[in-house]
């Protein structure tokens, strides 16, 4: 290859948007998890009003580091460790194969745990 070859032609940036939006998707077809949460409930209300599907995913990139923290309702009854192991790796595989950023680390925080009705069970 010539030296013209071997230069980069730009670079891609991806917006903490784009990786919380993969992110949310893997996260909402794991089994277990009912709904995504903010924070606080101040953030819940600005969520509702703004209808931001990202809310409940907070995606950190600092030193080359992905860190992806999730805020998640689970269903009542089922495993809680089971369901986050579930998540991390749900997340993590999805985010680095859309991406192609190794992700660090994933934190779950679970806000809560919703019963469901006996005819969705």
């Amino acid at each position: 290859m010539s030296d013209k070859q071997k230069q980069t032609s730009g670079s891609i940036h991806v917006s903490p948007s784009a990786i919380a939006t993969v992110a949310s998707q893997a996260l909402l077809t794991c089994y277990g998890v009912v709904g995504m949460a903010s924070k606080s409930a101040i953030g819940e209300l600005a969520a509702q009003l703004t209808r931001d599907p990202h809310h409940g995913i907070d995606v950190t990139y600092k030193s080359g580091a992905l860190t992806i923290d999730l805020y998640v309702i689970i269903q009542h009854g089922t495993r809680i460790s089971s369901v986050a192991d579930s998540v991390i790796n749900s997340v993590r595989f999805k985010v680095e194969k859309a991406i192609g950023i190794p992700v660090q680390q994933i934190n779950i925080y679970v806000q809560g745990l919703r019963l469901m009705p006996d005819n969705e069970e």
